[in-house]
């Protein structure tokens, strides 16, 4: 049990990560629809470290699927196999999880999107800025 105990554990920790990162992406996504590029770096440094807990953080949660059993397989075939308890434990952690991962993607999706405008916007500036340049040239 105490090896379940470490992978509960664990997935909250992945969930609450997960959350941080929309969070940053989201506040990543007001930036760039204010024309404050200044603020990206600081929430890019901030992902750039999530990220690398998620790595830390993924590779555990591996090993204990392995120790329990579990290697290889989905949240969804260890649901399936598990006891009544288990199933109690973890299908509301795994749901979590599942939901958090969703809101990053949406956050994610929104600021690659703005980030992209102002992106355009900038070649599109530059373009007018300088007459006779092709604007491929401009591309950042």
């Amino acid at each position: 049990m105490e090896k379940l105990e470490e992978f509960i554990h664990v997935i909250e920790k992945l969930t609450d990560t997960l959350n941080q990162m929309a969070v940053v992406e989201t506040a990543k996504a007001q930036a760039a629809a204010s024309n404050q590029p200044r603020l990206l770096d600081g929430y890019i440094r901030e992902e750039q470290a999530a990220i690398l807990k998620i790595r830390g953080l993924e590779h555990h949660r591996m090993e204990l699927a392995e120790i329990l059993g579990w290697k290889d397989m989905t949240f969804r075939q260890i649901l399936a196999g598990a006891s009544p308890d288990g199933l109690s434990l973890l299908e509301p952690l795994f749901h979590r999880l599942e939901e958090s991962l969703s809101s990053l993607t949406r956050a994610r999706d929104n600021s690659d999107r703005m980030i992209k405008v102002r992106l355009h916007e900038l070649e599109t500036a530059a373009a007018q800025a300088a007459p006779g340049a092709h604007a491929a040239e401009w591309r950042i």
